[in-house]
C-alpha cells in the first residue's frame, strides 16, 4: 500500500479551519463580564448566549455535511468563511447587545463548517492507519488556540477595549478565506475518488466496456454512488445512527464535550465575578487546564499506535472521572481559591483530551456512502448535547463553584460508564481491515486462468484501496 499524506500546504489550511471555531469560542470568554458592562446586559446573560452559540454552531455541522456532500466541500467552506467574516464585522459594529448576540449565532453559523470538513478531507485521504496522527495534529491546533487566545483576550480586554478582539476574527476569517480559495482542493476531482482504467471517473459513473473493469458485464461500475437521488437526508441519518461504531463514539464525545464546555461556559462568572480574578488572571488559569487537554491529545496519539481504540477511550475516560470527584471534593475544602477547581480540571482536561482524536477515529470507521452528512452530524450531536446540558444547568443562574464541579463531573462519570460498558464489546469484534485485501492471489496464477486473468486482479486491488481510503 503506497504511503498516502496530505500536503503541507493542505494540512496547514485544515489546521487554520479547526481553529477559526475555537478562536471565536475561547477569545469570547475573557471578555464577557466587560461586554455585559458595554451593553448593560446581565453578565449571565452573555455566559447563556454561548448556550445559543453551541446550538448555531451545531446546526452549522449538521447542515454542513449535507451540502459539502451535494455541492462540494471547497465551495460549501468558502462560503462559510465568509459567513464568519462578515459576522465578526457585525459584532464589532453592533450597537446593542441584540445585535452583538445575533452576530455571535451568525459567527457560530459559519464556523463549524471547518470542524465537519476538515475531517472530512482526512477521511477521504488518508487510509486509517494515518488518521489518528492528523487528527491529533487538528485536535491539538483546537486545545492550543483556546490556550493562547484567553491570556491575549485578557490583555486587549483589560487595556484596550473589547472590539479589538473582533478586529482579530474579522481578520482571520478574512485570511482563512484566502488561503482557502488557494489550498483547498476543488471539488470536482475529489466529489469522485474512484478510479476506472486508470482515469477518474466523474458523473454517474457509466458501465464499464466488454471485458474491462470489476463489472464487467454488470451495467454501472460497483462502487457505491455519493447518494441517490431517492435517500433524503432523514434516510441518511437513520442508516448513519445504525452503525454501532458510530453510535457509540458519538456518545462518548459528546459527553466528555459536556464536561469541557460546562467548565468554558461558567468558570467565567465563578471566577471573575464570584472570586475577583482579573481578565489576564482568568486567561492564565484557562491555559493552565487547555494544557492538561493537550497532554491527553499528545498521549492519545503515542498510545493509539499500539492499543485499541477502545483501550484508549477507557483509560481517557477513567482519568477524567477520577479528576472531577477530586474537584467536587476540593471546591468544598478550598471555596474561596481558584486553583481548587482549575488544578483538579485540567487533569480532567487530560482525559476529555484524549477522548476527543480516539473517537474522531472511531467514528471514521464508518464505511458509507453519506461520509460529509456522518461527519456532520457526528459534530452535530456533539455541540448540541454541550449546548442542552450547559443550558439545564444555568437555569438557575450561573453556578458557582460547589454546583459547577458537580456539573462537570456528571457527564465525566457518565463517560466512563459508556466505555466500559459499550466499548468492550465493540473491541471484541473482528478487525475491521480492508476486507478484499487478501484477495490478490488470483495475480500468481496466470496459467490456469488464461483468459480471466488481465482483468480479474483489478477488482480486488480497486476494492481495496477504495476500502482503505474511506475506512473499515
Amino acid at each position: 500500500m503506497p504511503d498516502i499524506r496530505l500536503s503541507r500546504g493542505l494540512t496547514l489550511c485544515l489546521m487554520s479551519l479547526v481553529c477559526v471555531p475555537q478562536l471565536a469560542l475561547a477569545a469570547f470568554v475573557p471578555a464577557i463580564p466587560q461586554i455585559g458592562a458595554h451593553f448593560g446586559a446581565g453578565e449571565s446573560d452573555l455566559s447563556r448566549s454561548m448556550v445559543g452559540y453551541m446550538a448555531a454552531y451545531a446546526i452549522s455541522m449538521l447542515v454542513t455535511g449535507q451540502l459539502a456532500d451535494r455541492y462540494g466541500a471547497k465551495r460549501t467552506q468558502l462560503a462559510a468563511l465568509a459567513l464568519f467574516a462578515g459576522a465578526s464585522a457585525l459584532c464589532l459594529l453592533a450597537p446593542n447587545v441584540a445585535v452583538f448576540i445575533a452576530g455571535r449565532v451568525l459567527q457560530a453559523l459559519g464556523a463549524g463548517a471547518g470542524t465537519v470538513i476538515a475531517r472530512l478531507w482526512v477521511q477521504k485521504d488518508l487510509p486509517q492507519r494515518e488518521r489518528l496522527n492528523v487528527l491529533t495534529a487538528l485536535t491539538t491546533v483546537i486545545a492550543v488556540t483556546p490556550a493562547v487566545s484567553p491570556p491575549l483576550a485578557g490583555l486587549l480586554v483589560q487595556y484596550a477595549s473589547w472590539r479589538v478582539l473582533f478586529v482579530c476574527m474579522t481578520a482571520v476569517g478574512v485570511a482563512t478565506l484566502v488561503g482557502a480559495v488557494f489550498l483547498l482542493p476543488s471539488d470536482k476531482p475529489r466529489s469522485r475518488p474512484q478510479t476506472a482504467g486508470g482515469r477518474r471517473t466523474t458523473g454517474p459513473a457509466p458501465a464499464p466496456a466488454p471485458g474491462k473493469g470489476p463489472a464487467a458485464g454488470k451495467g454501472p461500475a460497483p462502487e457505491p454512488p455519493p447518494r441517490t437521488p431517492s435517500e433524503g437526508p432523514l434516510t441518511a441519518y437513520r442508516r448513519i445512527l445504525g452503525n454501532r461504531d458510530f453510535t457509540v463514539f458519538a456518545t462518548a464525545i459528546s459527553l466528555a464535550w459536556c464536561a469541557y464546555f460546562t467548565f468554558t461556559t461558567y468558570s467565567s462568572h465563578a471566577i471573575q465575578v464570584g472570586l475577583g480574578a482579573s481578565p489576564v488572571e482568568y486567561g492564565a488559569l484557562y491555559t493552565l487546564v487547555i494544557a492538561g487537554y493537550v497532554t491527553g491529545s499528545s498521549v492519545a496519539k503515542r498510545l493509539g499506535r499500539v492499543r485499541s481504540l477502545e483501550l484508549v477511550a477507557r483509560l481517557a475516560s477513567s482519568v477524567a472521572a477520577g479528576a472531577a470527584l477530586v474537584m467536587s471534593v476540593s471546591v468544598r475544602i478550598w471555596p474561596d481559591e481558584p486553583l481548587s477547581l482549575v488544578v483538579p480540571m485540567a487533569f480532567c482536561m487530560v482525559g476529555v483530551g484524549a477522548m476527543f482524536p480516539t473517537c474522531q477515529a472511531g467514528m471514521m470507521r464508518y464505511d458509507g456512502q453519506h461520509a460529509g452528512a456522518a461527519s456532520g452530524l457526528f459534530f452535530a450531536l456533539q455541540m448540541a448535547s454541550g449546548a442542552a446540558y450547559t443550558g439545564v444547568t444555568g437555569l438557575g443562574g450561573d453556578p458557582e463553584f460547589p454546583g459547577l464541579a458537580v456539573a462537570i463531573a456528571l457527564p465525566a462519570l457518565a463517560l466512563l460508564l459508556v466505555c466500559a460498558a459499550l466499548m468492550r464489546s465493540t473491541a471484541q469484534r473482528p478487525p475491521q481491515g480492508p476486507a478484499t485485501a487478501p484477495q490478490p492471489v488470483p495475480e500468481r496464477q496466470p496459467a490456469a486462468e488464461p483468459e480471466p486473468t488481465p482483468g480479474r486482479p483489478e477488482a480486488p486491488a480497486t476494492a481495496a484501496l477504495h476500502h482503505e481510503n474511506q475506512g473499515p
